[in-house]
This record gives C-alpha cells, structure tokens and sequence, in this order.
C-alpha cells in the first residue's frame, strides 16, 4: 500500500536561517535543494518557539546566524537546546541591501511605481526574512564553524 492515509513520507532536509535582532529576527527556512520553503519576521521574544516548530516538523540540517547584533545569544539558545544541529556563523554584510533587491524581484513594482528607482522604493514589508534567506545562500556557499564569521 503506498500513498494512502497512513504513509508518511520522511520530511525533507532544510537549513534555518535566523538574522538576529534585537526586537524581531529574520527567519527562513530553505530546502537542501535551495528552494524557500518559508520566509517570515518573528518577534525576537518568540524565535526560540519558532526554531522549535521547525525542529519538531522535519530535518534540520543546520543552522546559519548572521554575525551581528544578537548572533552570540542566538547560537547559545541553538547550542543549548539543539545541540545535535550544527551552527554557522555568516558574515551578513549587507543583506539587508541585497535583501531589498530580492524583494523587488519577487514583489515587482506595479503601475507607475515600476518607473522609479528601486532606491526610492519602501517595500510593503519588513526586509528580515530576505535578509535570513541570504545568510542561508551565503552559509551553503562558504560554511564556517560556530564563532567565525564566514
């Protein structure tokens, strides 16, 4: 019998991506094949219960942290309360620039705002989540341990 009610699949491998703050976190999670999966902003109080979601509903591969503001007490919670899961610190040197360029391309300008410079666009959302998806992109392409900016 396969596909019916009682089959389970197994849950496909994603890397977490958290751009630390210090009221809200970026997060994103991305497959291992590097499609998104999601990508959200999460209140900085609430990040340990959505790392924990994550953890519990599939295979975490890893966890990629910009190295800025609140990396330190990110890769603690990681270390303390998954401490299977390998953590990577990542140089996030302007992602949020390259963040907002990601957003354009998912999110296009519509009308005449389509004329102006993306410069002197404000998107409609915070730009945390594409930050995490970068720092995840950046980990797969140059991994470093713990404690090291990539």
């Amino acid at each position: 019998m396969s596909g019916g009610a009682g089959s389970s699949e197994a849950p496909r491998a994603t890397y977490v991506g958290i751009d630390p703050g210090r009221n809200k976190c970026g997060f994103a999670v991305v497959y291992a094949d590097g499609a998104r999966k999601s990508l959200e902003v999460v209140v900085a109080e609430r990040l340990a219960d959505r790392i924990e979601q994550e953890v519990g509903s599939g295979r975490v591969l890893s966890f990629c942290v910009g190295h800025a503001t609140g990396s330190d007490s990110v890769i603690e919670l990681c270390a303390s309360r998954w401490p299977a899961i390998p953590r990577h610190v990542v140089d996030e040197t302007n992602t949020t620039l390259e963040a907002r360029r990601l957003y354009y391309v998912d999110h296009p300008p519509k009308g005449l705002a389509r004329l102006l410079p993306r410069g002197l666009l404000v998107p409609k959302e915070p730009l945390d989540g594409y930050a995490a998806l970068l720092i995840v992109r950046r980990c797969l392409t140059r991994s470093t341990p713990a404690g090291t900016p990539a």
